[in-house]
C-alpha cells in the first residue's frame, strides 16, 4: 500500500508540473518522458514504460525512456487493430489488455518476434481517452518476466493513465491556442 500512496503523491506533483511545462512550451514528448520516469521510478519492481499516440489509424511514439530504440522504432507509425499486440488492441477495443505473457498469447502472434529479442515479456496497456471518450493513445508497462497486474497495480495504472491524459489535452489545448493566435499571412498576389 506505501508503493499506492506514494505513486499517487508523485502523479499529482508530476500533474502540478506537467501544466506548469505546458504553458512555458515545453514539448509533449518531454513532458510525457518525465511521467514516465516519475513512474518507473516509483514501481516497486522493474518496469519499462510506453506512451503511444493515436495518429488516424496509426500509434505513434509519444514517449518511452527505458524501453530500447531499437524496439519502440520498430513499433513506431503502427497500425492500431485487433490483435495487434498489447497497445494496438486496447486502442482498437477502448478498454485495458493485460497480456501476461508475449510469447504465448495471441495478441502477439504477429509481434512477439519484435519484443522477445529485447527480452520483454509481459504487456499490460491501457487506452488514454480525452474529455469526450476517444481513444488518444495508449499508456504501457512492459515486465522482463511473465505476470498479470494486482488489482492495486490496475487501480494505479488508471490514475497514471487519467493523469496522462489531462496533460495530452492540455498539450493540444496549447497547440490550438497558438495556431489561433499566430495571424495568417494573407496569400501572395500575383500582379
Amino acid at each position: 500500500m506505501a508503493f499506492a500512496l506514494q505513486l499517487q503523491e508523485s502523479i499529482r506533483d508530476r500533474e502540478t508540473q506537467a501544466r506548469s511545462e505546458v504553458q512555458s512550451g515545453d514539448g509533449l514528448g518531454l513532458i510525457l518522458n518525465r511521467y514516465l520516469l516519475t513512474v518507473e521510478a516509483e514501481s516497486d519492481s522493474f518496469i519499462l514504460t510506453s506512451i503511444l499516440l493515436v495518429d488516424g489509424p496509426n500509434l505513434r511514439h509519444g514517449a518511452a525512456p527505458s524501453l530500447p530504440e531499437a524496439y519502440t522504432s520498430l513499433i513506431d507509425g503502427m497500425e492500431y487493430g485487433d490483435n495487434r499486440g498489447s497497445c494496438g488492441t486496447a486502442a482498437f477495443r477502448a478498454r485495458p489488455v493485460y497480456v501476461t505473457d508475449i510469447a504465448t498469447d495471441p495478441l502477439w502472434a504477429e509481434f512477439k518476434e519484435l519484443a522477445l529479442p529485447h527480452g520483454l515479456r509481459a504487456c499490460w496497456s491501457t487506452p488514454i481517452f480525452d474529455d469526450d471518450r476517444k481513444v488518444i493513445g495508449t499508456f504501457a508497462i512492459y515486465h522482463l518476466a511473465p505476470g498479470a497486474p494486482t488489482q492495486e497495480e490496475i487501480d494505479q495504472i488508471q490514475t497514471i493513465t487519467d493523469s496522462v491524459a489531462r496533460a495530452i489535452m492540455w498539450s493540444k489545448s496549447k497547440q490550438d491556442l497558438v495556431r489561433e493566435e499566430t495571424p495568417q499571412k494573407p496569400p501572395l498576389k500575383l500582379v
